[in-house]
């Protein structure tokens, strides 16, 4: 039998698996250890009942079919990890995954999330993870050391490929994942098998051609950056069309929240009008919009910015002062960490939910190691 290791420790408040072994046992033991998590994640989505009414229906069947074909064809090993965390938690694969392709089937996923980067003399990627406050609790962090594969540290909601949120992996490469909604996919893969996929790159040209080349059913926007060279890009890639953003000396500061920004947009996608409303058919994407206007709004340091500018405006509640959720009024969800790496200087800098803070180097963090 093959022998999986899975280490716990904690920072910054959050729970923290270093799990290691063969791919697919090691994701069993990880089903099998975070069971509980996995049937309260599952149990909380919001879209559940939603997402299960779409899929009775023909075109949804027909829709979910596609893609499903499409993730089997090209992410083979990438479904293999998710079934064995199913069977290792005892819950079912169908439901798993059609959570799993939430966002690539045309059904309304809300929004959540702001990623900022800067790149000059100094760089930073930083990034804040929004989600449902019954999340809290369940939200961890999550190291995978798989045979054969570089090591890399997730953001992880249990029961989902660990892709959808943060990533740092062992090449030096690091990202925030922001949710794009795509009322029309295409029949592709599922965002989130690419990205667990694209947790191999090993460079930034490398990473950024693979977007380039692998399309997706719905949308994601990636904004990546590269420790040490301080390179970093913001990377729309939404129903087969990519656009791609670096930051220059130029224009240092780059950020997205849940619109696109760069990509010329047909009526059922969700994109910005010149006055900041929301045009089509998805006016709830306003609360995206005014998080943008937030960081549009923000004026460009004269001097280098330091981890604290970035935690500053990221943990700043609420719109139109900052970018945080606090689940207050109207707003579904709430900011559940706030990340901010520091590439110059291979430093990473982490915030919880509960305000505890942690600051961690770079490559021990991608190797699930606490300093």
């Amino acid at each position: 039998m093959t022998s999986v290791n899975i280490r716990e420790q904690s920072v910054a408040g959050l729970r923290w698996l270093v799990v290691s072994g063969e791919r697919e046992a090691a994701f069993r033991a990880l089903g099998e250890h975070t069971r509980e998590n996995i049937v309260a994640v599952q149990n909380s989505m919001p879209e559940r009942e939603d997402l299960r009414r779409f899929t009775t229906t023909g075109g949804g069947r027909h829709t979910l079919a596609a893609v499903v074909e499409a993730t089997a064809r090209e992410y083979p090993e990438q479904l293999a990890e998710l079934r064995a965390l199913a069977e290792g938690a005892g819950v079912d694969y169908q439901s798993i995954l059609l959570a799993n392709l939430r966002g690539d089937v045309g059904v309304d996923d809300g929004t959540g999330c702001t990623d900022m980067a800067w790149h000059r003399k100094s760089s930073f990627v930083a990034h804040n993870e929004d989600g449902a406050p019954a999340l809290l609790g369940h939200f961890m962090l999550l190291t995978l050391e798989i045979d054969g594969q570089q090591p890399v540290t997730a953001q992880w909601y249990p029961g989902f490929s660990p892709a959808n949120a943060f990533v740092a992996n062992a090449a030096g490469l690091i990202w925030g994942i922001n949710h794009i909604q795509v009322a029309g996919p295409i029949y592709a893969p599922g965002r989130h098998f690419i990205a667990r996929a694209l947790q191999q790159c090993t460079s930034f040209e490398g990473a950024i051609d693979y977007l380039r080349t692998h399309p997706s059913a719905g949308g994601f926007a990636y904004t990546i950056g590269e420790s040490g060279t301080g390179r970093s890009a913001t990377v729309e890639t939404v129903a087969g069309r990519v656009a791609v953003r670096s930051a220059t000396e130029e224009s240092p500061l780059q950020w997205h929240t849940n619109h696109v920004r760069f990509l010329p947009c047909p009526p059922d996608m969700p994109t910005a009008s010149g006055d900041g409303a929301a045009t089509g058919k998805l006016g709830q994407y306003s609360e995206s919009m005014a998080r943008g206007k937030v960081l549009e709004g923000l004026s460009t340091p004269a001097a280098e910015p330091d981890a604290a500018w970035f935690q500053t405006i990221l943990s700043s509640e609420p719109v139109p002062c900052g970018v945080h959720r606090t689940a207050a009024g109207n707003d579904p969800l709430m900011t559940l960490c706030t990340t901010v790496a520091d590439l110059t200087r291979e430093r990473l800098h982490i915030r919880g939910a509960d305000g505890a803070t942690a600051e961690i180097a770079l490559p021990a963090f991608a190797r699930g190691e606490l300093s």
